[in-house]
């Protein structure tokens, strides 16, 4: 192992040996996808540790013998940062483990003081931010003029928050850096990761372009036809257009509130937030009005109620569409538990002329009941491994937890399984739903999703297999509001639809 320390921690030294076999039980978990980042606090210190993703065996050969790992970039990268001017949170060590082979690697920094990102601006809204635009737009062109190329300025490694009256910024994510002469194109080329509409380059293009003394036309012409080259050929990462979009997400709820505070713990893990929540209550009793009350300062809760007059979800969700704001809208039920990335992975699929139909996992009824928030959040509620050694038995459809991007791809385009309209978990956009009235407010339990999913394709409107990779946990529970002749006379009503060729229904939104 490879440990080096800056000298004004060496105090933490100690601690630093033990961490990269400690480091699964130390601290929160602030982000887990490729990478996963903990906020610990050590010694008085509050520090933010990134464990690198553990490179395939040839990467690992390279950054051992030829290339300097990205966790030493970042370290080095830090100073250089810090030595001419500009902020990022003070670095504090870097570990390499491994023999002959780069196997882990770490960075430790202290945490920073400002708390929010640019991801703000993934809804496009910009009204009232427009002086927080001219800082960063004034920001970035110091950087470039200094000679500071950010190889990743991205959303996401962009902090920023106000200090003294006065807009701050911090660059994070920092291997991959360049410095030396930014020509004017280049640094221009370097803001297309940047999110938002249209509108917010043509606010942030004319200041950028004065501290830099490029013409402003020919500025903003470089950022966008980078901006648009760039999506084009990165859209799998995010949907990141001039209709970038805002997200909700609706969950069924009925009398039980042990199950929906599971579901929004996994909410509130969420690395791609919602913009908001709307729990669509089917005449649940003041236990659950309760529990929502004490989440609301943790999650962009709403609560729309009727009364219960039996199963009538179908009603309550078409109540709860009518009160979204959101473009982008994801249904799940309360008995369903969201893994970390659930959301940024509808975000991600999320296409025009198309809806997003996913998966879950059944659990046994034991292992429901004695979950906890850490398991949750953590994300070890998750993992395969784990859910065996705790009681769940083997079955294939456990294959749905699997996170290698490229298995789940095959099992998605493998699997014989239709991408019908999961209502559980699936994606779409509010309009569409509008469009087609909403949810058919005829229909009692069983198939009452589907025969929505049958309206949206009749009108074009196709499904996204994400079985695989975006799952759910299914919380056990009984069904006793199932009967069979409600699911007969849901199934005349589907069957209408798909012989009628319906895209839109009289008994719904209106």
């Amino acid at each position: 192992m490879k440990l080096v320390v800056n000298p004004k921690y060496e105090h933490l030294r100690g601690w630093l040996e033990q961490l990269p076999s400690a480091f699964e039980q130390q601290g929160d978990v602030i982000y887990k996808e490729r990478n996963q980042i903990r906020r610990m606090a050590v010694d008085g210190e509050s520090l933010v540790v990134k464990r690198f993703r553990k490179p395939d065996w040839i990467n690992g050969l390279v950054y051992a013998w030829f290339r300097k790992p990205k966790a030493e970039r970042a370290y080095t990268n830090a100073f250089e940062l810090l030595k001419r001017g500009f902020a990022t949170p003070e670095p504090v060590a870097y570990i390499l483990c491994g023999e002959g082979s780069l196997e882990e690697s770490f960075l430790v920094t202290l945490e920073s003081k400002l708390k929010h990102t640019f991801y703000e601006f993934r809804d496009g809204k910009i009204a009232g931010k427009e002086d927080l635009i001219d800082a960063f737009a004034k920001y970035a062109a110091l950087l470039h003029n200094a000679g500071v190329l950010h190889l990743d300025l991205s959303p996401g490694n962009i902090l920023y928050g106000k200090v003294g009256g006065k807009w701050r910024f911090e660059l994070v994510d920092i291997n991959r850096m360049q410095f030396g002469n930014i020509s004017p194109r280049r640094g221009c080329y370097n803001l297309c990761r940047l999110w938002g509409k249209q509108d917010f380059f043509e606010i942030l293009n004319p200041i950028y372009a004065q501290a830099r003394e490029i013409d402003e036309s020919q500025c903003l012409h470089w950022i966008l036809s980078a901006r648009s080259n760039y999506w084009k050929h990165h859209a799998h990462e995010h949907f990141v257009t001039d209709d970038t979009f805002s997200i909700g997400v609706i969950v069924s709820a009925y009398n039980n509130p042990e199950w929906l505070e599971k579901t929004l713990w996994g909410l509130m893990a969420q690395i791609h937030p919602a913009n908001e929540i709307i729990i669509a209550d089917d005449g649940s009793d003041d236990r659950t009005a309760a529990l929502i009350k004490r989440y609301a300062s943790k999650l962009p809760l709403r609560h729309v109620w009727q009364e219960d007059k039996g199963f009538r979800k179908t009603e309550i969700l078409n109540k709860a569409v009518a009160e979204a704001k959101s473009d982008y809208l994801i249904f799940i039920d309360q008995d369903l538990i969201p893994r970390w990335d659930f959301i940024s992975q509808h975000y991600r699929h999320a296409k025009r002329g198309r809806f997003v139909s996913g998966g879950a996992v059944m659990l046994p009824k034991a292992l429901s009941e004695a979950l906890t928030e850490d398991d949750i959040r953590s994300g070890r509620a998750f993992d395969i491994r784990w859910l065996t050694a705790h009681g769940m038995r083997w079955n294939w459809k456990m294959s749905k937890l699997w996170r290698n991007a490229f298995v789940c791809r095959l099992m998605n385009w493998l699997t014989p399984a239709k991408a019908s309209w999961n209502g559980g978990n699936a994606s779409t956009w509010r309009e569409y739903i509008v469009h087609a009235n909403g949810f058919d407010t005829r229909m009692r339990y069983g198939a009452e999703d589907r025969e929505f999913g049958q309206r949206l394709e009749n009108a074009g409107i196709k499904g996204i297999q994400l079985r695989y990779g975006t799952p759910l946990l299914h919380l056990y529970h009984e069904r006793p509001y199932r009967n069979e002749e409600d699911f007969t006379q849901n199934r005349a009503i589907w069957r209408e639809t798909k012989q009628k060729k319906l895209t839109e229904t009289a008994y719904g939104l209106q």
